[in-house]
């Protein structure tokens, strides 16, 4: 990942070239039973906008939630079910803030997908704690 820009006349702008290959640190949520991918690609700390690179591994189960900032999804590799509906590579998945969701990957493999948030990240379980169905 690196900045560019700032001659030819273009402003400053991160321009990461190959998304797939980057390395991504362990995570762990309430909404999940385990860890998952995750690397910071943007952070505005003025607005709190946030963007990641997220791995979902296989198997993986969560848990109905809600952020109180909107967020998109474009996914880059595998299959998610999100909301009960099965997206693959180049979908794009909006969430309006407060917005219940349930995502994680799809068909017994992986997802590598970017998600931004409008805002800073928060999470909100909001079904039974016990409850980690994907």
């Amino acid at each position: 990942m690196r900045w560019v820009g700032g001659t030819s006349g273009y402003g400053r702008a991160i321009v990461v070239d190959g998304l797939a290959s980057l390395e991504l640190g362990p995570s762990r949520s309430v909404i999940y039973d385990r860890e998952i991918g995750l690397r910071l690609l943007y952070e505005d700390p003025d607005t709190g906008v946030e963007h990641y690179l997220i791995r979902y591994p296989a198997g993986l189960k969560t848990r109905l939630h809600r952020h109180t900032s909107a967020h998109t999804m474009v996914i880059l590799e595998g299959r998610l079910e999100v909301n009960d509906q099965v997206v693959g590579p180049g979908a794009y998945c909006h969430f309006p803030a407060g917005a219940a969701m349930r995502h994680a990957p799809a068909d017994g493999g992986h997802c590598l997908f970017v998600i931004v948030f409008d805002g800073p990240v928060d999470v909100e379980p909001i079904d039974d704690e016990g409850d980690a169905d994907g």
